[in-house]
């Protein structure tokens, strides 16, 4: 089992929304290995970010508040389950281009036998520090995000794109219940105060996310 940035050239990666689908992570990195569970003490899932990818690709509405996408947070008393795998460091910059708004951290993990696995995770950032620090132009930021987007990326009023929100059900479905019940518990609307579990029982009519694999596709145009 490698560690982050081990010496067999592997980087351990760990994913918790639609990258709990190793369908999903082999869409962007084929050559990815030990796709497998592990736990993550000290965090929660937030549907805080604007998905930039659902206009760009998927024809969502600038209108609508059902336009985030998953992030992470740390928080105390808070464990996800999430997917780690291994990506060769030169196939990485593959996954760091799909991620490119979120701040990538390194954290410790826990196995299915409670040994540590150190990878990078994906996690919440602000607007100042991805203009300032990921974007070196505005005609970049344009290019990533303005021609499709024009309001702020981490907000506090949105909710989860639909198509999204299912295929990241479904995907931590097919890895059994116990994860199921873990993404719904520890999701959080970006109100950080209600549960996807919580959502869900909202929603009339209900969200129809099972057997939804083939209706989300990072790459879908």
């Amino acid at each position: 089992m490698s560690t982050e940035a081990g010496g067999d050239g592997l980087i351990t990666v760990l994913g918790y929304g639609s990258l709990l689908s190793q369908r999903s992570a082999l869409e962007t990195v084929p050559s990815l290995t030990g796709f497998r569970p592990v736990r993550l003490p000290g965090y929660r899932r937030i549907f805080n970010k604007v998905g930039v990818v659902f206009f760009s690709r998927h024809g969502a509405d600038a209108a609508s508040r059902a336009i985030a996408s998953c992030s992470t947070e740390a928080m105390a008393g808070c464990e996800i389950i999430c997917s780690a795998f291994d990506v060769p460091e030169e196939d990485f910059v593959a996954l760091y281009e799909r991620e490119h708004r979120y701040r990538w951290v390194e954290v410790r993990a826990l196995d299915e036998a409670g040994m540590p696995v150190q990878g990078r995770i994906c996690t919440s950032s602000t607007d100042m520090d991805y203009r300032l620090n990921k974007c070196v132009t505005q005609a970049e930021y344009h290019r990533r995000v303005g021609q499709y987007y024009s309001g702020p990326l981490w907000r506090d009023d949105i909710l989860p794109y639909p198509r999204y929100l299912a295929f990241c059900l479904e995907a931590a479905a097919s890895q059994g219940q116990s994860v199921l019940d873990n993404f719904m518990d520890s999701s959080f609307l970006a109100d950080g105060c209600t549960s996807i579990r919580q959502y869900l029982a909202t929603l009339d009519p209900p969200l129809q996310w099972q057997g939804s694999r083939e209706q989300y596709s990072y790459r879908a145009r």
